[in-house]
């Protein structure tokens, strides 16, 4: 019998990949990933390693070969008195956290999802929010790569390695197929969660307060509603005086917080909280011809009603997308308020469903003494969208993070400017735009998704570039598009990264890939129009 190809859709259902029979592997055992590799490097065969599919941009995609460690996920070693956790690369991050969970441990931070492999985790600089919190590629202490090249598997930490190290813990999947990783951890913890909403005149005074104040931060801009939803963590046993919960006598003639049963109490119920959304999808289906029923509604969540909100207009209506956030507002109106879990349940949450995502990031100052960047970038590309009718769904979200000292990390400060003192505490703030995409059961012909996908390029994201030239930003490696043609909407995208990182990281990272990746073998086409393909005698 004929073996079909192999076909990978990525979670955003915005890239796809068809591999002919043969050209996808998953290897049972670490010795089969190192013979395999090794036949790579003989034969002169693609290998490109992927992990859960997550990037929205199909970063790991190529069709000329791809290696998947999703059989290679066992967790290693627990290190309570390091406080470190060694991995296979292949394991996703819920089953680390699942494991430490029993140990009384977590990690520092997490990104939106938790179902990355670990490998993919930090190879794209993945981050979370905290302004004194760097990206996770700071959390690698150790990693292990197999490499197709002489040097086979390399074993690399910073002491051993590096500069190197600092590379391949970052590498994009370009200098070895991370198969070990050894992360630190932290003390697991409960953490409180306040969201309330602010003007966006509030939301501009209050940041660098709310910064200081709280371990997690992020805004969630709504495009034309003078809203800004702020959502906080802070760990349980230590929360700020001014932040929310009871403040109550310490015992030491202090004053402390804590967290009553009164505190946690909504105001709004579940049924109260959505019915704004309800309503309006109710008004949106009587016209149509729908087998979404009272039941389907009544039994929705806060994610999957607004996807289908939006699907039940024209999504590249601003009229319909001013409609749709202004119902948004008025749930996260009612949705106000205070609820505590577990880091590993509140640093996750609902980012809806297919969708186009566009993040971008950039400095704004110190951890101590923020600039105005952060405020006067989004005010400038809010006033932007709408002047110009940007059809721009909610939300528009920001994070914060600390610094990276790996040379590919969008919040890259360099490795010598590391060791001043504005450097260790710099601050970057995170922005990311989406649109989201149509289920099948609204659009069968795809004709949707293409004029959704063709308007997010060429309008929305183009903007977010122009706005945000002087600001010196860099695009989230998992959502860059790049093309080389001039008369593409990404066109020019691959010299502007070159310029930002400069020539000489860029020269490090293709050095690396001289030595560890000879061949190319583990590259795609981004990397290659970023980085330059192979020299003909390779």
């Amino acid at each position: 019998e004929e073996e079909e190809p192999t076909k990978i859709l990525n979670w955003s259902g915005t890239h796809s990949v068809e591999l002919a029979p043969g050209k996808y592997h998953e290897p049972e055992t670490m010795d089969e990933l190192i013979q395999l590799v090794s036949k790579s490097y003989h034969d002169g065969t693609h290998i490109r390693p992927v992990g859960s599919a997550l990037s929205p941009n199909g970063l790991s995609f190529d069709s000329r070969g791809m290696v998947c460690l999703s059989n290679l996920d066992k967790i290693i070693e627990i290190n309570k008195e390091n406080m470190t956790v060694t991995v296979e690369a292949g394991a996703r991050v819920s089953q680390v956290l699942d494991a430490l969970r029993p140990h009384g441990l977590t990690l520092p931070n997490l990104a939106s999802i938790a179902e990355q492999q670990i490998g993919g985790f930090v190879s794209v600089g993945a981050h979370g929010t905290g302004a004194a919190i760097p990206p996770c590629d700071e959390f690698v202490e150790a990693l292990k790569i197999v490499t197709p090249s002489e040097h086979g598997v390399v074993k690399m930490t910073e002491e051993s390695h590096g500069p190197m190290f600092k590379l391949a813990r970052l590498g994009l999947g370009g200098l070895g197929i991370l198969s070990e990783v050894t992360l630190k951890v932290i003390p697991a913890h409960r953490l409180v969660e306040q969201t309330i909403m602010l003007t966006r005149s509030e939301a501009k005074e209050q940041l660098p307060t709310l910064l200081k104040r709280h371990k997690h931060v992020r805004y969630m801009w709504i495009p034309y509603e003078d809203a800004v939803v702020v959502v906080s963590n802070d760990p349980e046993d230590d929360l700020p005086l001014m932040g929310p919960g009871t403040e109550v006598d310490d015992g030491n003639g202090g004053k402390k917080k804590i967290v009553t049963a009164e505190d946690l109490e909504p105001k709004y119920s579940k049924d109260e909280q959505l019915a704004p959304l309800r309503e309006f999808l109710r008004k949106l289906l009587k016209s149509k011809d729908t087998t979404i029923d009272e039941e389907t509604i009544s039994g929705m969540g806060f994610g999957d009603l607004r996807d289908v909100i939006l699907a039940s207009g024209n999504m590249l209506d601003p009229d319909h997308i001013k409609r749709c956030n202004k119902v948004e507002r008025e749930f996260w109106a009612k949705a106000q308020g205070i609820e505590i879990a577990p880091s590993d349940q509140k640093l996750q949450f609902d980012c809806g469903g297919q969708q186009w995502v566009y993040e971008v990031c950039f400095p704004v100052g110190t951890y101590g003494i923020p600039d105005s960047n952060s405020m006067d970038f989004v005010e400038e590309l809010l006033k932007e969208i709408e002047a110009s009718g940007v059809a721009a769904p909610s939300p528009i979200e920001q994070r914060w993070s600390g610094a990276s000292t790996s040379p590919l990390s969008p919040a890259s400060v360099g490795p010598r400017e590391y060791e001043t003192y504005e450097s260790q505490r710099a601050l970057f703030s995170w922005v990311g735009v989406i649109m989201y995409l149509p289920s099948e059961d609204f659009d069968p012909t795809g004709f949707r998704r293409e004029f959704i996908t063709q308007s997010f390029k060429e309008e929305y994201c183009k903007l977010v570039r122009r706005v945000g030239e002087k600001y010196g930003l860099m695009c989230h490696w998992a959502k860059l598009e790049v093309s080389e043609d001039p008369s593409d909407p990404s066109g020019g995208v691959a010299e502007s990264v070159r310029n930002r990182f400069g020539p000489e990281v860029v020269s490090a990272f293709n050095a690396a890939r001289d030595l560890y990746d000879p061949r190319r073998l583990l590259s795609c086409s981004l990397l290659d129009q970023i980085f330059g393909p192979p020299s003909p005698d390779k």
